[in-house]
């Protein structure tokens, strides 16, 4: 009994001086988390202002290019776009035929090389 009460006693006496450092790293590492968050927000909004400023010279500088261009360079663009259209609207519709006709080997559950694993015993 003698043994228990002095090792309660030593711990009941040791317990403020782990407490009190205890506390004051808890105290600490919050702070140092709470400042972290505060910078990390701000800078957050810092790059959506810069991208934001980017994005608008980034177009200040396409209208101005699009202003002083020559007729020729103008046309050139427009035409190589047109293509580029031209070409994706081609690719679109032979994707949409593919997919809606009936004898399409992958739609019919065939393996798309001329043979069906159906039919294969």
């Amino acid at each position: 009994m003698i043994g228990w009460s002095w090792e309660f006693g030593s711990a009941a006496a040791l317990a403020p001086l782990v407490a009190v450092p205890l506390a004051a790293i808890t105290f600490y590492l919050r702070s140092l988390h709470e400042h972290q968050v505060v910078r990390h927000a701000e800078l957050v909004r810092r790059f959506e202002l810069l991208e934001s400023v980017t994005s608008a010279i980034r177009n200040s500088t396409a209208a101005f290019e699009r202003d002083y261009t020559t007729k020729e360079e103008w046309l050139r663009e427009c035409m190589f776009a047109r293509g580029r259209g031209e070409r994706l609207a081609e690719i679109v519709a032979r994707l949409q035929a593919r997919v809606e006709a009936p004898q399409c080997p992958a739609a019919q559950g065939g393996s798309g090389d001329g043979t069906d694993r159906r039919d294969v015993r």
